[in-house]
C-alpha cells in the first residue's frame, strides 16, 4: 500500500502519439552542434531507471528518457512489442515532440535489440551508440542464452498473472531500488513495481525478444563509421565468456568503439552512483567524438 500510495505527478510531459499519450522526461539545454542523449530503458524498465544518470548528463547536454507504451505512466499500444515496432515509436515520439537529432543513443539490457533497432530504421539521425550491460543480437545464437530467454520469457508471462491479483506490488519496497535511486524517481520506480499494466507490456516486449533480434543486426553496417561503448557488468567467469564477447560485438564493430567491464558492478548498481562514473565517462567520450564528426561534417564544402 505504501508503494503504490504516491499520488504526485510523474515528471516530464505526456505527449500524444498515435491516438494515445506516451510520457517524456527532457532536463537540460540543446546546444548548437551537439547531439541530444536518448535513454532507452532494458526490460521492465522506465525512464525512472535513469533517475540517477540523467540528471548528470543533463548538467552538460540535452537528454531525453521516456516510458513505452504501456509502460510506467504511457498508455498500452495495440501494435506488436518487437524492438523494430517500439523504434518506430521512439521516432513518432521525438518528432512529436519536437526534439531534433542528431542522438547519441543510450542503451540498458534489453534496450541493445531497440537502440541498433532504431538504427538501422533512422542512421542518418544516430551519431553514437553506448550499451550498458546490453544483450546483443548474435547473442540469440548462444545455446546458454536461448535457455535464458525462454525462461525469462515463462517468468515474465507468470509475474504478468500474479501482479493481475496485486501479488507483486508488495515486494516493491524490497526489490524496486536495486538501481540505487533517490527522491522523485525512486517513488516512480516504487509506484509501477508490480503495476498491472506495466507488468503485462513488459511480459508482451520479453516475448518479442528474439524476433528482434533481426531488426537490431540491421544495424551492424553503420556502427563502423559512429564512435560506440559498451559497458559490461560482473565477474568474467568461464561460463559467461560468450556472453561478454557478444556483449562487446558493437564496439568491435566501430572504427572508434571501446568496451570495458566492471566486476564489482552487477546489471542494477550500473545504472546508479555507486558504479555510474563508468557509463559517464563513456557517455562523455562517445559525445566528444560525435561533436568532432559533426564539426568536420558541417566544415565540408
Amino acid at each position: 500500500m505504501a508503494a503504490g500510495g504516491w499520488k504526485n505527478p510523474p515528471r516530464g510531459v505526456f505527449i500524444e502519439v498515435d491516438g494515445r499519450k506516451q510520457r517524456l522526461v527532457c532536463e537540460g539545454e540543446a546546444r548548437p552542434g551537439e547531439p541530444t542523449i536518448i535513454f532507452e530503458s532494458g526490460a521492465y524498465s522506465a525512464a525512472a531507471d535513469w533517475g540517477y544518470l540523467q540528471p548528470q548528463v543533463a548538467k552538460t547536454s540535452r537528454t531525453c528518457s521516456y516510458d513505452r507504451a504501456g509502460m510506467g505512466w504511457s498508455e498500452p499500444s495495440k501494435a506488436p512489442r518487437d524492438p523494430g515496432t517500439m523504434a518506430g515509436e521512439l521516432k513518432a515520439l521525438l518528432t512529436a515532440a519536437g526534439e531534433k537529432g542528431p542522438y547519441v543513443l543510450v542503451g540498458h539490457s534489453m534496450a541493445g535489440l531497440l537502440t541498433r533497432a532504431y538504427i538501422s530504421q533512422n542512421p542518418q539521425d544516430v551519431v553514437g551508440l553506448v550499451l550498458i550491460d546490453a544483450a546483443d543480437p548474435s547473442a540469440i545464437s548462444i545455446p546458454e542464452a536461448q535457455v535464458w530467454i525462454q525462461r525469462y520469457q515463462r517468468l515474465a508471462r507468470i509475474g504478468a498473472g500474479f501482479a493481475q491479483f496485486g501479488l507483486v506490488k508488495p515486494l516493491a519496497p524490497f526489490y524496486a531500488n536495486r538501481i540505487g535511486l533517490s527522491g522523485i524517481p525512486l517513488k516512480e520506480k516504487r509506484r509501477m513495481f508490480g503495476a498491472p499494466s506495466h507488468m503485462r507490456a513488459s511480459a508482451a516486449e520479453i516475448s518479442a525478444t528474439i524476433d528482434g533480434a533481426q531488426a537490431a543486426i540491421a544495424a551492424d553496417p553503420f556502427l563502423e563509421a559512429i564512435p560506440v561503448a559498451t559497458i559490461s557488468a560482473g565477474p568474467v567467469s568461464p561460463g559467461r565468456d560468450a556472453w561478454k564477447e557478444a556483449q562487446a560485438r558493437a564496439a568491435r564493430l566501430s572504427k572508434r568503439g571501446s568496451s570495458i567491464n566492471i566486476e564489482a558492478a552487477n546489471h542494477t548498481t550500473i545504472l546508479g552512483p555507486i558504479y555510474g562514473q563508468a557509463v559517464l565517462d563513456a557517455i562523455a567520450r562517445v559525445k566528444r567524438d560525435a561533436v568532432a564528426d559533426m564539426s568536420k561534417s558541417a566544415d565540408r564544402p
